[in-house]
């Protein structure tokens, strides 16, 4: 029985060793790649504030015409306000990519809500929604490489946890 403990003592001290060594080998490598996506992040962030302060300007024309009471209305006031808090209290970037994501989301329902809509079929709307859909992220392509080989850095399970651990969680794409 005593045998059996060593051995169990010993493949624990060796897992434990070999998590330690993943974690030194793995850290300046997903630091090195959150440092990328960070930099990638400060590209966009101010082509987003632009496409975002368009995307308000459609909502409120759509408010203006009576569209008040549909629910795209409330919820893209919510989320626009949620992305101009991050960039008050300086949210993580995983954070501003989601509100982001959801902004896009909402952003697409407008549209629709606007497309079925006759009411909603007038100049002032039509040249808002423009002037947030001609807004291009040229900067989109190279944030989500730059979160793509983040993702990679932080590889399978066990490296998952490693970073997970050293503070280095996941990072979604930017869907535009």
């Amino acid at each position: 029985m005593r045998w059996f403990l060593r051995v169990v003592a010993l493949a624990l001290v060796a897992v434990a060793a070999g998590i330690g060594a993943l974690a030194l080998t793995s850290r300046s490598g997903l630091d090195e790649a959150r440092d990328a996506v960070d930099s990638a992040w400060r590209t966009a962030r101010p082509q987003l504030v632009e496409r975002y302060s368009a995307l308000a300007a459609a909502n409120d024309a759509v408010r203006d015409e009576g569209g008040g009471a549909r629910s795209v209305v409330g919820e893209l006031d919510t989320a626009l306000a949620r992305w101009d808090d991050t960039a008050r209290t300086g949210g993580g970037v995983a954070e501003q990519i989601a509100i982001a994501n959801g902004l896009e989301g909402l952003g697409r329902r407008l549209h629709a809500t606007v497309e079925s809509s006759p009411r909603f079929a007038t100049d002032a709307i039509e040249l808002t929604l423009a002037a947030f859909d001609a807004t291009t992220i040229d900067a989109a392509e190279d944030l989500n490489h730059a979160v793509d080989a983040y993702t990679d850095e932080r590889g399978g399970t066990l490296r998952r946890i490693v970073a997970d651990a050293l503070g280095h969680d996941p990072v979604p794409r930017l869907d535009v």
